[in-house]
């Protein structure tokens, strides 16, 4: 400024401004979607004027290499940037110098252009021609799937289809995502496997052999298959199987039989074959012996079944340890000769060695394990091992295991065996019994219906008897298991006998469960619990006399508990009532149907001599209902009893016609004697034909 006013002050004036010139007229800069990119302008003039001044850009995708420039040929740096930008879009902008000749704008624009999916088929412009291009080139379709140009493939296809391709191509990418891709949108079905057979016997190996099995395929597209052997005598030579392997359709998985592996009987073993949607399973009987018609499974099944309750014994303490331990080798030893020591029994003999002090034996059968990878059908499997590995020293990071076994839990929550690893490595359940039996509620509920869970339930609930609350279904259950185990406790008992009182409906079970608690604790609080509760249901079944008759005997003071009793019993023997029963129908005998009331008459009748009290205050009662049933044509052997007692000589015409009416029928039940009497009357007073 000062130069410019000594310019004016001395008379040197400037009356033209040269004009800024540029290396380009517009600023096309172009770069692929989420680049960034660099370059120069120059700019200057004719007369090579110095030129100051500062720059601004109008976009932040453009940026200036300086703020300010100054000189007479000025080289100017810039960058520029498309992240977010997509293929075919683009920004313009322009780059504002004020300068001391002026102020002028050159033009920019920063271009993405639009990707197009070339092959060598042509390009590639839908989701269809994508589709073609895999079934007849699944390795170039490939190369575009993980290209950036694969977006102008999806361009057209509705968003939720856009978002699994970016789901499948994000980072990193295998043939298996392309397959899964053009599965999910419905260009393909998945390729599928079959064996030819699923299983096979071979017998007298007396030396190694190799065989194999016949596999095929259907569909196109990528095929990985992973092979695993389960059985100590089998051998894979190759444990991947790839699609271009096959010859057409077709292929074959060897294996070697290790003769001297085998076992003193049939060793069976697998094969499993899996892809990412099947799993196929080949099963292989093997011996050194000629064929023989003994039955491997129901074989298995019986050492099985023999070990669980020798463990199930020793848990009830019906068992000690020692025995119990070597009655389970004993069966193990078993299923080894018969070739039937599979890997969940190979688990069971570490945890018994484990328990027996030998944890290196015990590491040696859970090393076997310990390179394998367990697939998603084999997480009980793996979460077992791996508690195994922890009791045994074998993995020490306890906290990492428990979490692992968690995760497992989540995935297969109606797993005995995941639950009691969990409850083996977790303290909250050692110390928080509500969630404890709250879990067990929930395996039960998941189908579960082991006597091992039985088991631990009760002595959760001995430890505490609080944690009993309701009885659910699975508590009925588990009272039911103790009941036949002989594990009842008094407290427990007078427990269920409380809780039952809260129940507004029958159920059977409850009924067996308070059943065998009597028995084994007869109290009267719990004889009143059973008349209650069987009260709910359907209190006439005659097999209940038994506990109503108790009820009587003992005092118990239940409403309708005396017509129950007369209901139930059985009334084709009269015998002696009790004498409370008696004097309670002496105020209520409206309370029972006639037969029953028939039947308490009788019985007054047929012991009048040892209880004359009661003959006498029911003397006129019975009387009176005896002329009206005769009325009414009734009869059976109590109201027989009751009409020979008191119309043996009828006194008036329409008694003896009556009586009449039911001679014949009456010489089922009536003394033939007074039969006769009551024909003799009759006759005197009517003067009719006597009936036959």
């Amino acid at each position: 400024m000062e130069k410019k006013i000594d310019q004016l002050l001395s008379g040197t004036f400037e009356y033209e401004q040269p004009q800024m010139l540029f290396s380009c007229d517009k600023l096309i800069v172009t770069l692929a979607a989420g680049e960034t990119g660099r370059g120069e302008i120059y700019i200057g003039t004719e007369e090579n004027v110095k030129l100051r001044g500062y720059i601004t850009s109008s976009d932040r995708r453009l940026v200036p290499g300086a703020t300010e420039f100054s000189g007479t040929t000025i080289s100017l740096p810039y960058g520029a940037d498309a992240a977010g930008m997509k293929p075919g879009e683009q920004i313009s902008g322009w780059l504002c110098f004020t300068s001391n000749i002026g102020e002028y704008k050159l033009p920019f624009e920063i271009r993405v252009p639009k990707e197009e999916a070339a092959t060598a088929q042509g390009t590639i412009q839908n989701l269809d021609q994508f589709a073609r291009l895999a079934k007849e080139d699944f390795r170039e379709a490939f190369r575009v799937f993980t290209s950036g140009s694969f977006s102008t493939v999806m361009e057209s296809e509705p968003v939720k289809h856009q978002a699994m391709g970016v789901g499948l191509t994000h980072q990193p990418v295998t043939y298996q995502h392309l397959e899964e891709f053009l599965v999910g949108m419905k260009k393909k079905e998945p390729v599928t496997i079959t064996l030819e057979q699923q299983e096979t016997s071979i017998y007298e190996v007396k030396e190694d052999i190799q065989e194999s099995i016949d596999i095929k395929k259907s569909g196109w597209g990528h095929l990985r298959l992973e092979i695993e052997a389960i059985g100590g005598f089998l051998e894979l030579p190759r444990r991947v199987l790839m699609d271009e392997d096959f010859i057409g359709s077709h292929d074959q998985i060897s294996y070697v039989i290790h003769a001297d592996k085998l076992g003193e009987g049939r060793s069976t073993g697998r094969i499993i074959v899996r892809s990412p949607y099947q799993e196929l399973t080949y099963t292989i009987h093997a011996s050194q012996k000629p064929e023989s018609s003994i039955d491997i499974r129901s074989r298995e099944k019986r050492h099985g079944v023999s070990i669980y309750r020798d463990y199930l014994a020793f848990r009830m303490g019906k068992m000690d340890f020692k025995t119990c331990s070597a009655a389970c080798h004993f069966e193990l030893n078993a299923l080894k000769e018969a070739g039937c020591y599979y890997p969940e029994y190979q688990l069971l003999e570490a945890y018994l060695l484990h328990k027996e002090n030998r944890d290196e034996e015990a590491n040696n059968i859970l090393k076997v394990y310990t390179s394998k990878k367990f697939n998603s059908s084999e997480i009980e499997f793996a979460g077992v091992w791996l508690y195994l590995c922890v009791l045994t020293g074998l993995y020490r990071d306890e906290k990492l295991a428990l979490s692992r076994i968690r995760n497992f839990y989540k995935q297969k929550e109606d797993s005995l065996w995941l639950f009691q690893a969990l409850l083996g490595l977790d303290p909250e359940y050692k110390t928080n019994l509500s969630r404890l039996t709250y879990l067990m509620e929930e395996q039960y509920e998941r189908g579960n219906s082991s006597p091992l869970l039985y088991l631990q339930a009760w002595e959760a609930i001995s430890d505490d008897v609080t944690q009993l609350h309701r009885l659910t279904p699975f508590w009925i259950q588990v009272f039911v298991f103790a009941g036949k185990n002989g594990l009842l406790t008094q407290e427990l008992v007078m427990r269920l006998a409380y809780l039952s009182g809260y129940e507004k409906t029958y159920r059977e079970p409850l009924y067996m469960a308070l059943v065998m608690g009597y028995e084994r604790f007869p109290e009267q609080d719990t004889l009143e619990a059973i008349c209650r509760y069987i009260m709910l249901g359907n209190p006439r079944r005659p097999g209940y006399f038994r506990w109503y008759s108790l009820a009587v005997d003992q005092g118990l003071k239940l409403t309708r508990l005396y017509e129950y009793y007369v209901e139930t019993m059985d009334d084709s023997r009269p015998k002696q009532l009790p004498k409370s029963l008696l004097l309670y129908f002496t105020y209520n005998n409206n309370t029972l149907g006639d037969s029953r009331r028939a039947a308490i008459y009788a019985s007054v009748l047929k012991y009048r001599d040892k209880d004359p009290a009661a003959y006498e205050s029911y003397q006129a009662k019975m009387k009176l209902f005896a002329a009206g049933r005769l009325e009414e044509g009734k009869i059976n052997e109590n109201y027989a009893a009751l009409y020979q007692a008191f119309f043996h000589e009828p006194k008036t015409l329409r008694e003896a016609r009556a009586i009449a009416k039911k001679m014949y029928t009456c010489r089922l039940y009536c003394d033939d004697r007074k039969l006769r009497q009551v024909i003799v009357r009759h006759k005197q007073l009517d003067q009719e034909e006597v009936y036959p």
